[in-house]
């Protein structure tokens, strides 16, 4: 995951950010030893949004941290919408560092993400066995993107498309004897477009120095013509924006809505003006 899913916290009331944290605690002491490094801000809010699709009770605990014991914390304790997430972060997880490998040219990188994967394993074949149908719808949508990728593909249209039916299929797995599945499919969908059209813009100039993918480089042949299109661009994101905060209002209120909803609101907006804005000054 690409990490860009986070609250703005200086906006949320002090019980909201103690959920929150706990949110990232409970995922923590869910997943195992090694995807703990791997855990991100988009899986927290994945196991967020499931509970408010859900409708999951959710019970605080309080714990001392190893890595800060001389405060209390407190997690969310074990339930089914942390033991999904954190399969959801095993899978992902261990499929990107084996494609990791597989992309790079540098043979140091290659072993290193090769041996890293067998570090993930464990959590792969956990959520596996746990959700058997998950890594499979996983690995279609994930091979369907990375045959686009392979192939230099110059539609964001397209690549962001395929990663945005990987993320519904995650958002709505398991969901169909629960109801509030379309709600789901609309908000996955369309977090998964404006997740991998940010990422893609972010690394613009980083892809640009490398060489590397990325379907922005690929359609503008010429980078001023890409700035030219930045509100173009900004236009297609806030679209998607919309529509996840237009779905999302369909759901009835529960304990994490209002976490939820900052970070729809003001997280993502924020995350979208800073990226926009270190091209916006070279106009």
């Amino acid at each position: 995951m690409f990490g860009y899913i986070r609250p703005m916290t200086g906006d949320l009331k002090v019980r909201e950010f103690e959920l929150y944290k706990s949110f990232y605690c409970g995922l923590c002491k869910t997943t195992g030893v090694f995807s703990r490094v791997a855990l991100s801000y988009d899986i927290v809010f994945l196991a967020l949004m499931r509970v408010a699709l859900t409708g999951e009770k959710i019970e605080g605990k309080p714990f001392r941290c190893a890595l800060k014991p001389f405060k209390k914390r407190s997690h969310i304790k074990a339930n089914k919408s942390l033991a999904y997430s954190a399969s959801v972060a095993g899978i992902l997880t261990y499929y990107k560092r084996i494609d990791d490998a597989r992309d790079t040219k540098n043979k140091f990188k290659k072993f290193f993400f090769s041996v890293t994967a067998l570090f993930f394993l464990p959590s792969k074949k956990k959520a596996r066995a746990l959700y058997p149908e998950l890594e499979e719808k996983i690995k279609k949508t994930l091979d369907n993107l990375n045959n686009l990728e392979q192939n230099k593909c110059a539609s964001i249209d397209e690549t962001a498309s395929a990663f945005a039916e990987l993320m519904k299929g995650a958002a709505v797995f398991g969901l169909e004897e629960l109801g509030n599945v379309r709600i789901a499919e609309r908000i996955g969908w369309h977090l998964g477009r404006w997740l991998y059209i940010i990422d893609a813009l972010d690394d613009f100039d980083s892809d640009l120095k490398k060489r590397e993918y990325n379907p922005f480089i690929e359609y503008y042949a010429d980078r001023d013509k890409f700035l030219q299109d930045l509100d173009i661009i900004k236009y297609s994101l806030t679209s998607s924006l919309n529509e996840i905060n237009t779905a999302f209002s369909l759901l009835r209120d529960t304990p994490v809505s209002p976490v939820i909803l900052n970070i729809i609101n003001l997280g993502l907006c924020d995350v979208q003006e800073k990226i926009l804005n270190k091209y916006k000054r070279e106009r």
